[in-house]
C-alpha cells in the first residue's frame, strides 16, 4: 500500500502530567540475617577487614587503600545499596564506584577511616541490614592485562571525584614515572578518565612500578591498544554511471572517520571540501575510507537495490587513521585525531562513519575506554557516530562468533552489525541471516548491541582454506569497482540513511529522534533462522526501512513521535490515548501496536557495571475507568487515577499456540516481546498484535468499552541521585519514543481515525516537516 501520509509528533498535555508517590513498605527484605547467623557474617566482615588494614603502614602511607566489597546477589536494589554504603561512609560515602555487577569499589583514607568502618561492621544492632548485604570484603587488585615484554602500557587511574585530590595524585604519579626514567603521555579519552601511556615499557620495569604504592591508584593495567587495517579485495565486471549532487536540494555531508579517500571520478563530486588529518598525505593509504565513501554515496546503485533511498549525500574525508606500514597508532592518538576533528567541523557535519574497531572483545562486566570516549565526543559536540560492530574470522575455523570489539559499546553510538542479503559459492550465511563475520552482543550489562544490522556481505572458505568475502560493491582506491564484506561496510549504508532522513525532514538535527526513527522501522526477514530469543544478540532491531518508509504512512497506520524531557520525581499519564474506534471489530480492539523507547541515559563511568545511571520504561494499554482520588491523604498527590489497568507489552497474556502458529508477516517480521533482564537498557521495543491475546485475555484487556493509556517512567541510581543533591543539579532524562499503529487487515482508516482522536482530546499535533511541499490526500 502506497505511503504518502506523514508521521506525526504529538505532545502531552498539562493533566498528563504526574508526580511520583512515595513507598511507605518497611518490611525487611528475606536475605537480612538475625541471631547467629548475623554475628558470623560480622564476624567474617571484620576479620577481613582488620587483615586488609594490618598490612598497611599507616605512617608513611601517601594514598587511600581501596578495597573491594562483593554484595549478596538479592542486595542490588537501589534502596538496599544505600542502607549497604552506609557502613562505608565516614566524613562521606567513600565508596568509588561499581566494579562488576556485584560489588563496590570503596577508599579507605585513614586508620580512623578504617576503625570507622569496623564500628559499623561490628554493631549487629544498628547496621544489620548493611552487613547482610555484604558477602566479603578484599583489598583491590588492578585488573592487569596480558603483559608483554616490551611495549606501550595504558595505566588507568582512579577518579576520586576531588579536582584538587586527583590533581596531587597525578602530579605524584608523573613524578614516579620521571624518577624512573619512565616516557609517559597524559591521553585525553574522557574528563573522567585519567589515563597514562607509558612509552617503550619493559616487563621488568613494569614489574618493579607494581611494588609501588603509588600503582594502588591504578584501576587497570594493560597493552596500549594498536590499530591495523588489512584489504583484500576481488575486482569485478559491474560499472556505474557517475552522478553529481542536485544543488538545488538539501545536501547533507556524513563525516568518514577512516583511513582516507581517494578522490577517483565517481567521488570527487561526493566529497566534501578538502581533506581534515593529523597525517602527510605521505601516511595516508585512502584505501578502507574510499570503499567507505562509495557505500555513503552510491550504496543502492552499486547494489541495484533501495536499500536506503538516501539522496544528495555528501563525505567529508576525516583521516584519523595512517597507513600502518609507516606509521604506528596507539587507542589515545585514535581518539585524539577523532575528537579534534569532530571539534572542527562539528557545527557542518552532524552524522559520522566509524567503521574502525579495536580488535579487542568488550567486557560483560563494564564499558571500554574507547567507548566511555566516543560517547563523551557525541554528547559534547551534538552529533552521531554510526560505528561498526567489528569482524571476527572464527567461521573459518568453525568456531562460535566472538564478542563485539571494544567501541561497539558506545551507548550514544548507532551500532551497526551485518547481515547478508545473498548467498553464492562458498558463501556460509543464508540470505537475510547474520554474515558469517558479524561480532555478537550483548553489550556490557545486558544492554543491546548491536542496534541494528545492514547488508554488509557474506563470506566462507575455498579449498584452500582462504577467507573469500562477497556482497558488497564498492571503489578502491584506483577507482575501480570492488567486491567486499564486513561490518565496516555495513555501518555506512546506517549513516547515509541518517543522513537521507536528514535530507527528507525540515527539522533540525536530533541524534535521539534519528536513532528512534531508525531503530523503530528495524524489523527481521520472515527468512531470518536466528531463534526468536537471540536475535537481539546477533542482529539488535533489525534491518531498517529506507528513507521514504521511515517517514510516511499509509492510510491503514499512524505513527505518533513524542519527543520530551521528563524531569525527576514526575512520570507520565496519558489517560486519554487516541486509541482509534474503527479497528474495533466484533466488539473487540485489533491492531498491531510497535513501540520504541529511546533515551540518552546520564552515564558515569565510574561506576563500571552500572554506567548507565538514569532508566526509563514505557506501558501501553487498555483500563476500565477514569478515578478521582483523595489528594488531601498523605502520599497521595495525584487527583486522576485509573482502575483496571493492563499494560498489552507484556508476554504473558499472549497466547502461545496463537504467536506459534501466525505466518503473518507482522509475527515472522515485527512481534519483539522482549523480557528484559535488567531494567537499565537505554533502548526498549516492543511490538505485539492483539489477536494473538489469549481468548480470556481479549475479553478483559480489549473489549469496545475500553479506554486506553500510555505511560512514561523514569528512575535514577542511588550514586547519581546522591551527586545531583551535593552540586544542587535537577536530574531529567531527555526521551523520544514512537508508536505505530496498524491494521492488520489493511482495510480501516486508522490515520484519519488518530488524527481525529488527537483533536477530540485536544492533543497538540503536527506533521513531521519534510523539505519540499508534497501532495497528501488525507
Amino acid at each position: 500500500m502506497e505511503k504518502r501520509l506523514p508521521i506525526k509528533f504529538f505532545s502531552k498535555r498539562e493533566e498528563d502530567k504526574q508526580r511520583v508517590e512515595g513507598n511507605s513498605n518497611k518490611e525487611l527484605p528475606r536475605w537480612v540475617l538475625s541471631g547467629d547467623e548475623l554475628q558470623n557474617k560480622s564476624n567474617m566482615l571484620s576479620a577481613s577487614l582488620d587483615e586488609i588494614v594490618s598490612v598497611t603502614g599507616w605512617e608513611n602511607r601517601t594514598v587511600p587503600v581501596i578495597m573491594q566489597a562483593t554484595l549478596n546477589k538479592d542486595a542490588h536494589a537501589k534502596s538496599h545499596r544505600r542502607k549497604i554504603e552506609t557502613i562505608f561512609a565516614t566524613n562521606g560515602n567513600n565508596v568509588l564506584g561499581v566494579g562488576d555487577e556485584n560489588s563496590l569499589i570503596i577508599r579507605i583514607d585513614s586508620l580512623a577511616d578504617a576503625k570507622e568502618m569496623q564500628k559499623k561492621i561490628t554493631d549487629t544492632g544498628k547496621y544489620a541490614y548493611g552487613i547482610s548485604g555484604i558477602d566479603e570484603i578484599q583489598k583491590f587488585s588492578p585488573i592487569i592485562e596480558s603483559l608483554k615484554e616490551k611495549g606501550n602500557y595504558k595505566v588507568k587511574l582512579f577518579d576520586f571525584r576531588d579536582y584538587s585530590y586527583n590533581l596531587s595524585n597525578c602530579g605524584r604519579f608523573e613524578q614516579l614515572l620521571r624518577d624512573k626514567g619512565i616516557s609517559f603521555v597524559r591521553s585525553k579519552y574522557a574528563k573522567t578518565l585519567i589515563i597514562y601511556k607509558l612509552c617503550a615499557l619493559e616487563k621488568e620495569t613494569l614489574d618493579d612500578l607494581l611494588k609501588q604504592e603509588l600503582f594502588d591508584l591504578a584501576e587497570e593495567i594493560s597493552p596500549m591498544p594498536s590499530f591495523d587495517i588489512g584489504l583484500d579485495y576481488m575486482g569485478t565486471s559491474k560499472t556505474v554511471s557517475i552522478k553529481y549532487p542536485d544543488t538545488s536540494k538539501k545536501i547533507t555531508t556524513v563525516g568518514v572517520l577512516d583511513n582516507g579517500i581517494e578522490a577517483i571520478d565517481e567521488l570527487k563530486p561526493w566529497i566534501d571540501g578538502k581533506r581534515m588529518s593529523p597525517y602527510p598525505d605521505s601516511s595516508i593509504l585512502a584505501s578502507h575510507g574510499t570503499i567507505v565513501a562509495g557505500v555513503i554515496t552510491y550504496g543502492d546503485e552499486l547494489q541495484e537495490k533501495d536499500l536506503c533511498d538516501s539522496d544528495n549525500v555528501m563525505v567529508f574525508d576525516a583521516t584519523v587513521f595512517p597507513d600502518t606500514r609507516k606509521e604506528r597508532l596507539d587507542e589515545d592518538e585514535l581518539i585524539e585525531n577523532i575528537r579534534e576533528i569532530i571539534k572542527r567541523k562539528h557545527k557542518e557535519i552532524k552524522i559520522w562513519n566509524l567503521s574502525i574497531s579495536i580488535t579487542r572483545e568488550i567486557s560483560k562486566s563494564k564499558f571500554s575506554d574507547f567507548a566511555i570516549a566516543l560517547d563523551e565526543i557525541q554528547d559534547e559536540y551534538n552529533v552521531l557516530i554510526c560505528k561498526s560492530a567489528g569482524n571476527c574470522t572464527n567461521f573459518a575455523r568453525n568456531l562460535p562468533l566472538g564478542k563485539l570489539h571494544e567501541g561497539a559499546d558506545s551507548v550514544r553510538a548507532l551500532v551497526v552489525g551485518s547481515v547478508a542479503d545473498n548467498q553464492e559459492g562458498v558463501d556460509i550465511s543464508e540470505p537475510e541471516n547474520p554474515s558469517p563475520f558479524s561480532r555478537k552482543g550483548p553489550g556490557p550489562a545486558y544492554i543491546i548491541k548491536p542496534d541494528i544490522v545492514h547488508y554488509g556481505g557474506n563470506a566462507g572458505i575455498d579449498s584452500r582454506g582462504n577467507i573469500i568475502e562477497s556482497g558488497v560493491f564498492s571503489f578502491s582506491n584506483k577507482g575501480t569497482i570492488i567486491e567486499k564484506a564486513g561490518t565496516s561496510f555495513s555501518t555506512p549504508r546506517v549513516a547515509s540513511l541518517a543522513a537521507g532522513l536528514l535530507n527528507e525532514m525540515d527539522e533540525e538535527f536530533d541524534s535521539l529522534l534519528l536513532k528512534t526513527m531508525i531503530i523503530h522501522s528495524a524489523n527481521y526477514s520472515e527468512k531470518l533462522n536466528v531463534p526468536e530469543t537471540e536475535r537481539t544478540k546477533y542482529m539488535g532491531f533489525g534491518v531498517p526501512a529506507p528513507v521514504h518508509s521511515i517517514l510516511y504512512n499509509s492510510q491503514t497506520e499512524a505513527t505518533l513521535i513524542l519527543r520530551d524531557s521528563l524531569p525527576k520525581g514526575s512520570f507520565i499519564d496519558i489517560k486519554d490515548f487516541p486509541m482509534p474506534e474503527c479497528l474495533i471489530r466484533d466488539g473487540f480492539y485489533t491492531g498491531q501496536i510497535i513501540v520504541t523507547l529511546v533515551y540518552e541515559p546520564i552515564l558515569d563511568p565510574s561506576q563500571g557495571f552500572e554506567y548507565c545511571q538514569s532508566n526509563m520504561d514505557v506501558k501501553f494499554g487498555s483500563y476500565d475507568e477514569k478515578t478521582p482520588r483523595d489528594t488531601t491523604r498523605n502520599g497521595i498527590l495525584n487527583p486522576v487515577g485509573r482502575i483496571g489497568s493492563q499494560n498489552v507489552l507484556v508476554g504473558s497474556i499472549y497466547s502461545k499456540v496463537k504467536m506459534r502458529e501466525s505466518t503473518e508477516d507482522f509475527a515472522l517480521k515485527e512481534r519483539m516481546l522482549i523480557q528484559y533482564g535488567d531494567k537499565y537498557y537505554p533502548v526498549k521495543k516492543y511490538a505485539v498484535d492483539l489477536s494473538e491475546l489469549t481468548e480470556g485475555n481479549k475479553i478483559k484487556y480489549a473489549s469496545a468499552d475500553k479506554k486506553w493509556y500510555l505511560r512514561l517512567d523514569g528512575t535514577y541510581r542511588s550514586n547519581i541521585e546522591e551527586r545531583a543533591i551535593l552540586e544542587g543539579q535537577d536530574l531529567s532524562q531527555e526521551f523520544c519514543m514512537m508508536i505505530t499503529i496498524k491494521d492488520p487487515l489493511h482495510e480501516k482508516a486508522v490515520y484519519n481515525g488518530i488524527t481525529q482522536k488527537l483533536d477530540e482530546y485536544n492533543f497538540w499535533h503536527s506533521n513531521i516537516k519534510i523539505s519540499e511541499d508534497i501532495s497528501i490526500n488525507i
